[in-house]
């Protein structure tokens, strides 16, 4: 199945364990407390966003674990060798005896791991999937049961839904929590009777991701060890290579290497632990000037910020900025009229134009993982930002 990524997620700080992502999950927590000594004696809550089923008898709640959902019967069905990386989540199919359910597996920690020792985010059950098991019981908070429940008994039971659909073989009502956090039930249009369930509960554990970020080791990591400093400009554009405030770097290039080269990590600023094939936000400061972007992890497993890569470089004449030069001469204090005949031998056009500025856009066809982006100040004569990007 596709990976999905937890798109709430992209803009979240790394900085505190990743807390980010679970400013939407707080409220929940909150709310399940109240339903904590029914789960423990194995009674369903009446609370619709408790996100409890009952399955012939046995509690649910999501999310669980891999291995407490497995205990219950279920099997994986897919390619074992299957992972998810940090902040995604996807369906896969487990059975247990003739019954099958898509279940959501999620990973919210740190590293890349098999889909087996993820969470089980919910699941979802069809008519299709109950024929094979017709002797299933399935029971949802305050007597909603499964292929018997109608419309007016579950908006009886949980009120008018967040929204509706009404198809021309279905109706479905979904009951809202927050982002990512909600349940959708089908109604067959004829009978009107419940005949599908999609649980979806994508929540954090706290706890197991602040003792994994404390965990991480800040050792340089394989792709670290690997780079290598150039050792000249060059003329070749398409290297990655640039001379950013003094020094040589080939994009993508690690924080740590800035460091090495005079810039001081602002910590209180920057992230502290970057999970997994993720990205994490970094701020340092050179002879009183700052420098901020987003660096890439490429290693599947968590690492500190000094080991994450820098993949795009900016320099404003405006602001004082630190000075850029790319291979072939192009640099943020050159004249409109040296750049032009560089540009002439690059895939370039003009991306916009007012009346002061023209904005330049250099990229390869097809690669949208290499660009520069230049300004020209029209009554200056002059290139005034430079943009340089390389992943």
């Amino acid at each position: 199945m596709k990976k999905k990524m937890l798109s709430i997620l992209l803009a979240c700080s790394m900085s505190v364990a990743m807390s980010g992502m679970t400013a939407f999950a707080e409220e929940a927590a909150t709310e399940a407390t109240a339903a904590e000594a029914q789960e423990t004696a194995g009674e369903l809550s009446d609370d619709i966003y408790s996100f409890q089923i009952k399955l012939d008898g046995d509690l649910y709640q999501f999310p669980m674990s891999c291995a407490d959902f497995t205990a219950l019967g279920w099997e994986y069905a897919e390619d074992e060798t299957d992972e998810l990386s940090p902040n995604s989540y996807s369906s896969y199919r487990f059975n247990k005896g003739n019954l099958e359910a898509y279940v959501d597996m999620f990973n919210l920690g740190l590293n890349t791991v098999p889909v087996t020792e993820c969470s089980v985010g919910g699941l979802s059950i069809d008519s299709s999937q109950f024929a094979d098991a017709p002797e299933t019981v399935i029971e949802l908070p305050k007597g909603i049961t499964f292929n018997v429940s109608t419309m007016d008994d579950v908006k009886a039971a949980y009120g008018e839904p967040s929204d509706t659909y009404e198809g021309d073989l279905y109706t479905e009502f979904t009951y809202e929590y927050d982002i990512y956090q909600s349940i959708e039930l089908h109604f067959d249009s004829e009978t009107n009777v419940l005949n599908k369930i999609d649980y979806e509960n994508l929540v954090e554990d706290e706890e197991a991701t602040a003792a994994a970020a404390a965990e991480v080791s800040s050792e340089p990591t394989p792709e670290v060890l690997a780079y290598e400093a150039p050792t000249e400009l060059g003329d070749d554009i398409h290297s990655g290579i640039v001379e950013f405030a003094g020094n040589l770097y080939q994009l993508p290039a690690p924080v740590s290497v800035f460091i090495e080269n005079g810039f001081t990590l602002k910590t209180e600023d920057s992230d502290a632990v970057v999970a997994g094939d993720y990205f994490g936000w970094y701020e340092m400061i050179k002879d009183g000037k700052t420098f901020r972007g987003t660096a890439d992890n490429p290693n599947p497993n968590a690492t500190t910020i000094e080991n994450c890569f820098v993949t795009d470089v900016e320099a404003d004449s405006y602001d004082a900025d630190f000075p850029l030069t790319l291979p072939g001469g192009i640099s943020n204090h050159m004249s409109a009229d040296d750049l032009m005949p560089i540009l002439e031998t690059l895939p370039y056009e003009v991306s916009n134009e007012s009346d002061d500025y023209i904005y330049y856009t250099v990229q390869e066809k097809d690669n949208y993982d290499w660009s520069i982006n230049i300004v020209v100040n029209k009554e200056e004569n002059a290139v005034t930002t430079i943009e340089f990007e390389n992943r």
